[in-house]
């Protein structure tokens, strides 16, 4: 059964700059600190909507947006985190839309840094920027650095992405329309690769959001099944298949029976840290 807010109000209120879309299933552990990222924003009243898309669940999260009058929201079965997201694409009116998964936050001011950006450049229509990665315990592991996403590079050679530090702009989300329900992993990353296709990315050098790893979620115990993806995707686009990042894939792909070794990966990062680096993907 739907279960969601009033949208009775959604009419009179003035336009909107921004809308922050938030995945969410049994998510009643993170799912306050990740709406107070967004009610921390302090945009003028009115310029921000934050919609929560849950899957149904049952955990306390609906009492947590109940709780939340300043967030909308729905809970109904979905068909997994591409279809919630879409959920969100087709009820968002702001200018700018974002997508910040239930664990994770927006850093404080990184929509008003964001705006003031599109103010100086009022041409470009996708933005990213740095993204804090905490560990397990929650202290800070790194500070992954965005880059201007372009087709080539994303396809060639360098597929990573700060998800929850990139904002694009509803004309483009409507020109290539919404996540593709049908890939499990990577999606975000399919979605940028269309998105580039029709605009440029303009790197802001400011950390815009928080990434808190884990234990189980999808980035830190699939990496092998992302680069799979890349490799389809990289196929739908007709690559070359001598570019780096088919190389890259493989090598995913064929090492993840060692990565499943416990006591290899416990020494991996022995000597990471004996090197001074980290763990990329430590699940």
């Amino acid at each position: 059964m739907l279960r969601c807010n009033s949208d009775d109000l959604m009419n009179s209120e003035p336009e909107i700059l921004f809308t922050v879309i938030t995945p969410a299933l049994n998510s009643a552990a993170f799912l306050r600190r990740n709406i107070a990222s967004v009610r921390n924003q302090q945009l003028p009243s009115g310029r921000l909507e934050h919609w929560v898309i849950d899957g149904g669940s049952v955990d306390g999260t609906l009492e947590i947006l109940k709780s939340a009058p300043d967030v909308r929201w729905i809970s109904e079965p979905d068909r997994g985190l591409s279809d919630a997201v879409n959920k969100g694409l087709a009820r968002a009116r702001g200018e700018w839309i974002a997508w910040l998964n239930a664990d994770d936050e927006l850093s404080l001011e990184a929509l008003k840094t964001v705006l003031a950006w599109a103010t100086r450049h009022p041409g470009v229509d996708l933005f990213c920027g740095d993204e804090i990665i905490l560990r397990y315990d929650g202290t800070q592991e790194q500070i992954i650095k965005g880059w201007p996403y372009t087709y080539d590079d994303l396809l060639a050679r360098r597929p990573g992405i700060n998800q929850a530090s990139t904002f694009l702009r509803r004309r483009v989300v409507e020109q290539i329309g919404p996540l593709d329900v049908t890939i499990r992993d990577a999606m975000d990353y399919e979605w940028l690769v269309r998105a580039t296709q029709v605009s440029t990315c303009v790197y802001i050098p400011q950390v815009l959001s928080i990434y808190h790893r884990r234990e189980g979620s999808i980035m830190d115990s699939h990496m092998a099944d992302f680069f799979r993806t890349f490799r389809r995707i990289r196929r739908a686009h007709h690559r070359n298949r001598t570019e780096y990042l088919e190389w890259l894939s493989l090598y995913y792909i064929w090492t993840e029976p060692l990565r499943r070794v416990r006591w290899l990966r416990r020494a991996v990062r022995r000597v990471r840290r004996w090197i001074g680096g980290e763990a990329l993907h430590p699940g």
